[in-house]
Parts: structure tokens; C-alpha cells; sequence
């Protein structure tokens, strides 16, 4: 994504740039193709009971209809209905939130730890629909554990990636198959979090939870 390509920290947050390329037919042959491997992710993903409960606060209810496309999308691809919304927050293993502090290098971050996607507004308002729509699939797709592969160390395939897939950050709103395998191989290769465990990260004061909570983030 050039010079606006953002830095992932691996273990804590992982995000979209602003920039992205269309979809291209080469998903289907990409799927076929490529064996998946440990540097496509992270490990850990957000998964409960085989659900992802979602909680979207009061500063994204404004995109209610773009997050509820994004997670109707995902369950539909995976066959199964892993994000289930929630109006309870402390019920959530994802909270959707926000931001109008983040850096402008982001359009959107996942922090798997304290399960927060925050969405950068200054851009979220200069989207339009299919765009909006994308981003977040792109950060629900983090999630399930998946990194970020416009980061591919291999930069042939990163190349095909950033073209063909949603992970590679095209902007599309149709999760193919490529994605779609990469999201299940995600969710079998990385571990669920305990709640003892996750409940420990959502109450940390330097970790995206606390830092929405107390509208820092």
C-alpha cells in the first residue's frame, strides 16, 4: 500500500491503509494454489463457544448497517453464524467503536487481545458504502487470528494478495474463496482465549477496551 502501508503489531493491533486495490479473478486460483502457513497469522483468534458476540457502541451505531453487511458477509461465506450481535458489552467479545484520534495512516485497527475494532471516522465519513463495507469485513477478517497479508514476507504472493484477497486489503465486499479457506485454516491454527485471560486484557489501561471507555481511543 506504499507509503501509507501501516505497521501491524502482531500480537495487539492490526489495521487497513487508506489505499487499496479492486478484486481480481485470481482469488479463485489463489484459494487452489497457496498452502497457508504460520506467518499469515496471529495466535490467538476471538472466538467463545464457536461465536464471536459483537457489541457496537453508541459512536458506530451510525455504520450499524455497514457492520451488520460486514458480519452477515462473514457468515455467510464460513456457512455458519459465527458473529452474533449482542446489546450488552460486557457480553462482548467485540466491541465495534469509533475513533477520531487515530492516526490518519489507518482506516480501521483490530486489537484481538481486549476484541476492539475501532474505525478511523476522518475517513469513515469520506468512504462511500461498498468501501466502508470492505473495511470492516477486512477487520472482522482479523478476528479469526489472520494478519495482514500486504505484509506477506513472500512479495510475489503479497502482490497477488493486495489484488485478489480481502486480507490483502483490495476493498472488496465479496469474500471469496481464497479468504474464505484462510478464515477457517485461521480459526483451526490459532487459540481460543479463556476468559479469565481476556477479561485480564479488557481491563488494561494502555489496551483499546479501557482507552474507548474512557474516550482516548
Amino acid at each position: 500500500m506504499g507509503a501509507k502501508q501501516v505497521l501491524v503489531s502482531v500480537l495487539v493491533a492490526i489495521g487497513l491503509g487508506i489505499t487499496g486495490m479492486f478484486a481480481t479473478q485470481s482469488d479463485r486460483a489463489l484459494g487452489a494454489a497457496v498452502k497457508f502457513d504460520n506467518t499469515m497469522v496471529a495466535n490467538k483468534n476471538l472466538t467463545d463457544r464457536g461465536k464471536i458476540s459483537y457489541f457496537v457502541n453508541d459512536s458506530a451505531k451510525k455504520y450499524q448497517a455497514d457492520i451488520r453487511f460486514a458480519a452477515h458477509t462473514w457468515n455467510h461465506a464460513l456457512g455458519r453464524r459465527l458473529f452474533k450481535p449482542t446489546s450488552l458489552i460486557n457480553k462482548s467479545r467485540l466491541t465495534v467503536t469509533v475513533s477520531g484520534q487515530m492516526s490518519n495512516q489507518f482506516a480501521g485497527m483490530a486489537e484481538i487481545n481486549s476484541g476492539v475494532i475501532a474505525l478511523n471516522d476522518n475517513w469513515m465519513t469520506r468512504y462511500d458504502r461498498s468501501k466502508r463495507r470492505a473495511l470492516i469485513i477486512h477487520e472482522l477478517g482479523h478476528t479469526f487470528g489472520t494478519k495482514d497479508l500486504y505484509q506477506y514476507p513472500n512479495l510475489a504472493l503479497q502482490r497477488q494478495f493486495r489484488q485478489a484477497t480481502i486480507m490483502g486489503g483490495n476493498y472488496s465486499t465479496t469474500i471469496g474463496e481464497f479468504d474464505r479457506r484462510l478464515a477457517d485454516w485461521s480459526l483451526a491454527h490459532t487459540r481460543v482465549m479463556g476468559s479469565a485471560e481476556f477479561y485480564h486484557y479488557r481491563v488494561m489501561d494502555n489496551l483499546y477496551f479501557q482507552r474507548m471507555l474512557r474516550g482516548k481511543l
